[in-house]
């Protein structure tokens, strides 16, 4: 029995949903997600009202945000819907009703006109799919008899979680394979080759809304000797410390990339020249006041709370950028004066930051 067209599945925003599916510390970005998640819930209840067609149905998750911090879940979120009785956005209590029950004991449950089932990532509960009102052949005339559910229908709603659990972590799965393989593998920010695809999506971007966007061109001052006194091992592990610092001390939108060895490129959408050499001595301020390999011994013989320090360039796109030539010209010379300015502020004494000047 097809879902009925009045019945159309609705979802929230896909930047929404991302937030409600983040499980692990290491999933911050799926909101650049290239798998459709909305598209994919509507296709799991669409599947689930075939199962049991009903009169409504929603999915419901917690917020992984309170897991992680170790707090209590207090409610539950509809991020997808479909019929009346359920509206996008809305928070339930996670421990009343029979939402509530569904999701503390973890076990499906029947009601006369209600049935869910909860919602099973790995070895954790995070939500719950609740249908209401069984929708019967037209013939049953008793409105209490056509909205009722049957044992059976439980028992198919049950066989039907275990696919609801597989198909969301198959998409979460994907996302996060396609999430590897832009990264770079020692610290985590993103590798050089997805950094040149978002530079020619933000700079077309830019020209095309009138907005701007900028580069900061960082390299670690003198690493080498890191490298020559304590070791590769050290030095990687510094790297992998440096670049979870600059991941977590740029603004939202931000995106840091490793460019190579010491070197690091973070584009700015939307700053220009003097936003982004705010942003920039911010974080030479941060680099230079963190002792990294704080745990002594961790990595054998070798410091403990070596500090480093950090010289940028900064180069903004309308203020520096001539405009003249192909796209590949202008995004090849962002990143070439913000690193010239980088090595500017080298041969004036390094641990500082320098704007680039403009093309002619």
């Amino acid at each position: 029995m097809p879902l009925p067209e009045e019945h159309s599945i609705l979802t929230l925003a896909p930047e929404e949903i991302s937030r409600f599916l983040m499980r692990t510390r290491r999933d911050r970005d799926l909101e650049r997600f290239e798998v459709r998640l909305d598209e994919h819930l509507r296709e799991v209840l669409a599947r689930a009202d075939d199962f049991v067609p009903s009169q409504a149905g929603a999915i419901l998750l917690d917020d992984p945000r309170a897991k992680l911090q170790g707090k209590d879940v207090g409610r539950l979120t509809v991020i997808a819907c479909f019929g009346e009785g359920f509206q996008l956005g809305t928070r339930v209590p996670a421990d009343q009703g029979g939402v509530g029950t569904i999701y503390q004991r973890g076990q499906p449950l029947k009601l006369d006109d209600i049935i869910g089932v909860p919602v099973i990532l790995g070895e954790s509960i995070c939500g719950v799919l609740e249908l209401r009102g069984r929708r019967h052949d037209p013939h049953v005339h008793d409105v209490a008899e056509r909205l009722r559910y049957e044992a059976r229908d439980l028992e198919l709603l049950r066989i039907f979680a275990a696919y609801i659990s597989s198909s969301i972590q198959n998409a979460l799965d994907a996302i996060r394979s396609r999430e590897l393989a832009r990264r770079d593998d020692l610290t985590g920010l993103y590798n050089d080759r997805f950094l040149y695809r978002r530079m020619t999506e933000d700079i077309a971007r830019a020209e095309r809304d009138g907005t701007n966007v900028s580069l900061l061109f960082l390299d670690l001052d003198e690493f080498k000797v890191v490298n020559d006194t304590w070791g590769h091992l050290a030095g990687s592990r510094t790297l992998r410390e440096v670049g979870q610092l600059i991941g977590t001390a740029i603004p939202p939108g931000a995106v840091a990339a490793r460019y190579g060895g010491d070197e690091f490129v973070i584009i700015l959408p939307g700053a220009d020249a003097a936003t982004a050499s705010v942003v920039g001595e911010a974080l030479r301020k941060a680099i230079g006041a963190t002792a990294f390999l704080t745990e002594a011994g961790e990595i054998g013989p070798g410091p403990a709370g070596l500090h480093v320090s950090a010289s940028l360039g900064v180069a903004a796109y309308h203020e520096h950028v001539g405009p003249f030539g192909s796209l590949d010209r202008r995004q090849n010379a962002l990143l070439r004066l913000a690193d010239t300015a980088m090595y500017q502020s080298k041969s004036d004494g390094k641990n500082r930051l320098t704007m680039a000047e403009a093309e002619d």
